[in-house]
């Protein structure tokens, strides 16, 4: 059914919201120095990014703009500047100190694809980027959006990135034990990473790995220090922008 409410809707989203900020910050709680590594088969496929690459071979400034939700803003972390994107412009000037690679952040908490769609024009087309990051489906799994109109959404979004020609990478939604059981999040993952195959867009599977963090105990909220949260959940996003740096690097060599 498109467009599907419950009347609990708003308190369930605010509740996975706590969830998946729970999750965040229990997995940067349990910390060691291969805090984020993931099994080798899940950055197995390769990202096609040849305007930037085109970019960077020339010596040409390059803009990424990353589109999403909350995790994108960086909201558990408590600031943008604690944000994957943030971070992830500073691993590319670390990667290519000879380019000059700029990340532009445009998050904007407990966004539908549809809703994010619309900001296409002003928060992405009008920042003339290079590379585009989409970041997006929980809150279409929150809500119930009907997973063909979800999958119809992400379409039209990676065909008018593409007609700009724009580099795409989608990154899936992420995992936490206490949200899974209340959600149903595999109609939607599928969706996104089967119009991630048909369109030949590379996606980020943020889910099995948060998963794989999880199954592998380095979840521990229960132990961490209110006070703590915000630097913890910190960590958890520079370890997706170090995913995100590493496939990036493969794809432009």
């Amino acid at each position: 059914m498109r467009g599907r409410r419950c009347s609990a809707g708003s308190a369930l989203a605010a509740l996975v919201g706590v969830f998946i900020a729970s999750a965040l910050i229990s997995l940067a709680a349990a910390a060691e120095p291969d805090e984020c590594a993931t099994p080798a088969e899940l950055l197995q496929a390769q990202a096609q990014l040849p305007h930037l690459a085109e970019r960077l071979k020339a010596h040409q400034p390059a803009k990424i703009v990353a589109i999403g939700g909350a995790s994108t803003i960086g909201q558990a972390a408590g600031s943008p500047d604690l944000s994957y994107p943030h971070q992830l412009e500073q691993l590319l000037a670390h990667d290519f100190p000879d380019a000059s690679i700029s990340v532009v952040n445009k998050g904007v908490p407990r966004q539908s694809a549809q809703q994010m769609l619309e900001r296409f024009t002003t928060d992405v087309f009008a920042e003339d980027p290079v590379v585009a990051i989409w970041e997006t489906g929980i809150n279409d799994a929150v809500r119930g959006t009907d997973v063909d109109d979800f999958a119809t959404t992400l379409q039209t979004g990676v065909d008018q990135l593409k007609n700009r020609a724009i580099d795409i990478m989608l990154v899936d939604m992420q995992f936490s034990r206490s949200a899974t059981a209340l959600i149903n999040f595999e109609a939607y993952l599928k969706a996104l990473h089967r119009v991630g195959d048909v369109a030949e867009v590379y996606v980020l599977p943020r889910y099995e790995m948060m998963r794989y963090w999880s199954e592998k105990n380095v979840f521990n909220f229960d132990d961490v220090a209110p006070d703590d949260r915000a630097k913890l959940a910190a960590r958890v996003y520079d370890c997706l922008a170090q995913k995100l740096a590493q496939v990036i690097r493969r794809a432009v060599q």
